[in-house]
């Protein structure tokens, strides 16, 4: 079946694929991994589970999109994320952008929130800071 000529033109002058500009706020996804965006600047996340505690929509881009952002930094867990390190047991909850050692199993129930099991590499993105329930 041949498309009426009208329809060719059309099809001619419509992109293949869609690369929009991220908006500030969002996450971008590309090859090179996940990205938060915020103004003119791009930040990496240190892994897809750091990425998905911020619950954000993530668009599906390509690098060349990005290209004209600065990459500023990398990115953990977002604030108010219970942790534990796989490699020593230890759980943490990530506020301020810090990791803050809970030493008190009742921290555990006060917060009530799931724990996300995370990499050594992924737990050190945040500094430290003080310890919860001393």
């Amino acid at each position: 079946m041949r498309l009426p000529k009208l329809f060719q033109q059309q099809q001619q002058i419509i992109p293949k694929t869609y690369n929009p500009i991220v908006p500030s706020g969002l996450i971008a996804y590309t090859d090179k991994g996940y990205f938060y965006i915020k103004g003119n600047k791009k930040f990496k996340f240190v892994s897809e589970r750091a990425m998905l505690s911020w619950a954000l929509p993530v668009i599906k881009t390509n690098d060349q999109s990005l290209s004209k952002l600065i990459t500023t930094g990398t990115l953990g867990f977002r604030d108010g994320t219970l942790i534990k390190d796989i490699s020593d047991g230890k759980i943490y909850l990530i506020s301020d952008s810090k990791r803050r050692h809970i030493v008190n199993p009742d921290v555990l129930e006060w917060l009530n929130t799931d724990i996300i099991k995370a990499s050594q590499k992924e737990v050190l993105v945040h500094i430290e800071g003080e310890p919860l329930g001393e």
